[in-house]
């Protein structure tokens, strides 16, 4: 019994993080503006060690500049919680079953975002792909 309830619950977690508020508005200026473009000019996972890095980079690189590109042309008039992280959603399903190098490296890219955001964490969302800060 103990087992299946916790089965039940671990399988419930992806819904249960639904349930969260995640309509915060967010207040983006100038600052965080500037920021964001900043980090898309920037050369990206030049931190990746080994002989896939150079390859990880070609694939990963547009990914990231992707997502910076949507949230940094719709922030302004979607400056919602729930808005980045449907936007980060696409990213973090690209990444989360690659190497951990490569894993950390793009949280800590998106750990960036939200610290240029102000959002103090992802609030569960995702969970599902076993990613929770």
């Amino acid at each position: 019994m103990r087992r299946r309830t916790f089965l039940l619950l671990f399988s419930m977690l992806p819904s249960l993080s639904l349930c969260r508020t995640r309509d915060v508005q967010l207040l983006v200026g100038a600052t965080a503006m500037e920021q964001l473009h900043a980090l898309r000019k920037e050369e990206k996972f030049q931190d990746l060690p080994g002989v896939p890095a150079e390859a990880e980079r070609k694939q990963f690189t547009p990914l990231l500049n992707g997502l910076l590109d949507e949230i940094i042309g719709g922030i302004q008039e979607n400056p919602r919680l729930d808005w980045v992280l449907e936007k980060m959603e696409p990213f973090v399903a690209r990444f989360y079953l690659e190497d951990t190098e490569l894993r950390e490296s793009c949280i800590t890219y998106l750990e960036r975002i939200f610290a240029i955001l102000g959002i103090p964490n992802d609030d569960g969302a995702f969970v599902k792909y076993m990613i929770i800060w």
